[in-house]
């Protein structure tokens, strides 16, 4: 190993000399050169953290050149025992984690074993680590942050960790009304974890030894497999390092020899000051005897950002992945020295020697398509395999992206029985993809979301609800984790605890239910669902009612009527096409009154063009439909039954490319001169914008749809809602419900 103890008297020359140094590592092909932070000393005294961030870009860069030679390990040696020692070694951790080069590794060890990781198997098997690092660096499944909810910019742990994970997370801890000895469970913002948990131990080693206890069941009961937890309040806190080293391993002892647990395996407690550390390692060594030195490196966060999807096995990376292999195959060489009488004897005994070893050794190819398909993990094993084996493994020239396997049989048979194992593997996932695939066809399992609408669970989930396996809980569309009570139909947000509902939709050979219907029987085309006054669908459309009517509502059915949705759908993607240059089909919720006689009708075939007249003609000769709910209220359209009561349907209207109307209007005019054959859609009482009325003029070619309507080029969908009111109101209203964001854009959309 090369060292280099560099003294530069001007700050702008360490750049350079570093860069030199580097550049000349690689002119003398050495392997590994190692670097002390240059520039804080009482010589030159420059800032610790600019001496850091200088040397770690350097390496950063030269790690970027194409130029690094044998150079394959650069050191950086810190030396304990200086005031600034802890700070220097986890500023160099950060700043390495962070911008390691892809393709690189940062490791980080002690060179004498009083801060390595200290390993120990307690109650249950569960692991226990203690580790000496900054919690910011984890990357397990829950961390912990000790906190007292009101300081939160003061130097420590929770500073460290809202600077990580965002001021949304900061902002809900001030608002926490967090009571003595409770979890307060927040969202992990950018923290690189599934939850955040927030404690204060109240400078009490009682409360702190309950906390990690509960800390640790809460894991258990929402199934995280791996916690960080800090050393509670040793920091700010205030408490001796010891008393927090006692109480925090009392915890982990008691919660864990308490109970048998199914998903926590690893508790790692993270310690970031060397004081802390040696009493933790203390007070470990005689609490749990068995507890053993691990100079394994600590895990890093990985340096390309992960985004959340469906999990999938990742595709072998031929090229790199067989170098991998390559670069282990190296054959471990055994030395025989033979004595004998003669030349002729020992020829004789090295020839049987040779003979009985080949007979014992045995050569496998392993096809390129045979290696596609496996995943990291596989080809890790098989790593492993050639190595404690001492297998011979290279490429086979005569069939490029091949490998030859050789060495002794029990080792080739495990290499080609692992090959086949991951084959066989390969071949369940593609059948579970396909299996996935044709079920989301068929079924549609539902989550509500918190805004009100139903949303499709991915095919996974999808898959697992249909089949019951749902022991581990399943994951939605934004990756969030619920546990699920399959006999009621609800799912539990495993973080914060909230519950939601589930729906299972079967869809129709020839048309797939839309989220927010019903299901539907084989032969059923139409059918009236009752809407709750509870749900949200009941809420949006009475709100949209009651924005111009006063009356009391009564009722609210959606009608699903699956020849017109499937019609409406055809028709809104012909408008959309046509209209790609205008924005498309225009979809509205517009209203529209009628009478009881007129009601079944409207419901199973749609808006029929022959009724229109019976109540003026005023904007065209066709169905009209008002944006204000008042205006379709009026006995003039929607005419009172004899108990009083009225009828309306809010319907989807695709308005299309819209124009004035008149009263001798039979179909709309067209668009241009030029064009005679490309007319309007719809017309009513206001160019462009339609204000109060709109006329729809229908082609008798055209179906309809008694719920999304829309005529000529404007059809209605499927399924309405019916509103009682009073006796004076009964609805219809569409049964796909808008966003709220459409609902912003159509605040009555009705028209009449």
């Amino acid at each position: 190993m090369l060292y280099f103890f560099i003294f530069l008297f001007f700050f702008q020359a360490l750049s350079k000399g570093l860069k030199t140094c580097l550049d000349l590592c690689v002119q003398q092909r050495v392997c590994s050169v190692a670097f002390p932070i240059i520039g804080p000393g009482i010589l030159l005294k420059y800032p610790l953290r600019v001496a850091i961030e200088v040397l770690t870009e350097n390496i950063r860069l030269f790690g970027l050149s194409a130029s690094t030679g044998s150079l394959s390990s650069i050191h950086i040696v810190i030396k304990p025992g200086y005031p600034d020692s802890e700070e220097c070694y986890h500023d160099v951790y950060k700043h390495l984690s962070s911008n390691i080069n892809q393709g690189g590794q940062a490791i980080f060890k002690s060179l004498t074993s009083d801060l390595d990781d200290i390993t120990m198997t307690v109650g249950g098997g569960v692991k226990l680590q203690l580790v000496f690092g900054d919690i910011t660096n984890e990357i397990t499944e829950v961390v912990v942050n000790t906190t007292n909810f009101v300081n939160f910019q003061n130097d420590g742990v929770c500073k460290d960790i809202l600077t990580v994970a965002g001021p949304e997370v900061e902002a809900e801890l001030r608002a926490a009304n967090v009571k003595k000895g409770e979890i307060f469970v927040s969202e992990s913002g950018s923290f690189p974890c599934d939850a955040l948990l927030h404690v204060y131990g109240q400078r009490d080693a009682g409360i702190v030894e309950q906390l990690v206890g509960d800390i640790i069941r809460y894991c258990e009961s929402y199934g995280f497999m791996s916690v960080a937890i800090p050393a509670i309040c040793a920091g700010a806190g205030g408490l001796d390092p010891g008393v927090v080293a006692g109480a925090i391993l009392r915890g982990v002892k008691a919660a864990t020899s308490s109970a048998s647990f199914r998903y926590i395996t690893n508790i790692r407690l993270v310690l970031i000051k060397i004081k802390v550390f040696l009493a933790f390692k203390e007070e470990a060594t005689r609490m749990f005897p068995t507890a053993v030195n691990n100079q394994a490196s600590v895990p890093q966060r990985p340096h390309v950002q992960q985004q959340q999807q469906q999990q999938q096995p990742p595709s072998m990376s031929l090229r790199a992945d067989l170098s991998i292999l390559h670069s282990t195959s190296t054959s471990q060489k055994s030395v025989f020295v033979f004595l004998g009488l003669s030349r002729q004897d020992v020829d004789g005994a090295m020839t049987k020697l040779k003979g009985a070893y080949q007979a014992q050794c045995s050569t496998q190819t392993l096809r390129k398509e045979d290696l596609v398909g496996l995943t990291q993990g596989d080809i890790e094993e098989l790593r492993q395999l050639v190595e404690s084996h001492g297998l011979n493994i290279q490429r086979d020239q005569s069939r490029p992206g091949s490998l030859t396997v050789s060495g002794l049989k029990d080792g080739v048979n495990q290499v080609t029985k692992k090959i086949n194992d991951s084959l066989q593997e390969c071949l369940r996932r593609e059948v579970r993809v396909r299996e996935e695939e044709e079920l989301f066809n068929r079924v549609a399992w539902c989550i509500l979301a918190h805004n009100g609408n139903w949303e499709r669970l991915p095919k996974t989930a999808n898959y697992k609800l249909e089949k019951n396996d749902i022991a581990g809980g399943v994951v939605d569309a934004q990756g969030a984790e619920w546990s699920v009570d399959a006999q009621r139909l609800e799912a539990s947000r495993r973080v914060s605890g909230q519950t939601t509902k589930l729906k299972r939709l079967v869809n129709l050979p020839d048309f797939s239910l839309p989220l927010e219907w019903d299901n539907m029987a084989a032969g059923e085309a139409f059918k009236a669902v009752a809407l709750q006054p509870s749900s949200a669908e009941y809420k949006s459309v009475k709100e949209g009612f009651k924005r111009t009517v006063s009356k009391t509502v009564m009722k609210i059915e959606r009608l699903q009527n699956v020849h017109l949705r499937r019609a409406y759908e055809a028709q809104k993607k012909q408008i959309s096409d046509n209209r790609r240059q205008e924005g498309g089909a225009f979809e509205k919720l517009l209203y529209h009154g009628t009478t009881q006689e007129n009601c079944d009708s409207i419901m199973k075939t749609g808006f029929n063009r022959r009724f229109a007249g019976q109540n003026a003609t005023v904007y065209g000769h066709g169905t009209y439909f008002a944006v204000n709910a008042s205006y379709s209220a009026h006995p003039t359209y929607s005419k009172p039954a004899a108990d009083g009561s009225q009828l309306m349907f809010v319907a989807r209207v695709l308005t299309g490319v819209y124009t004035l109307g008149s009263g001798d209007m039979k179909v709309p005019p067209p668009r241009s001169n030029s064009q005679p054959h490309d007319r309007c859609d719809s017309g009513g009482g206001q160019n462009r914008q339609p204000i109060d009325v709109c006329c729809v003029p229908r082609q008798p070619s055209v179906p309809r749809l008694p719920h999304h309507l829309q005529v000529r080029m404007l059809r209605m969908e499927d399924g309405c809602r019916r509103i009682v009111y009073d006796g004076l109101f009964w609805q219809q209203i569409n049964c796909t419900l808008h966003t709220p964001a459409q609902r912003a854009l159509h605040p009555t959309n009705g028209r009449n």
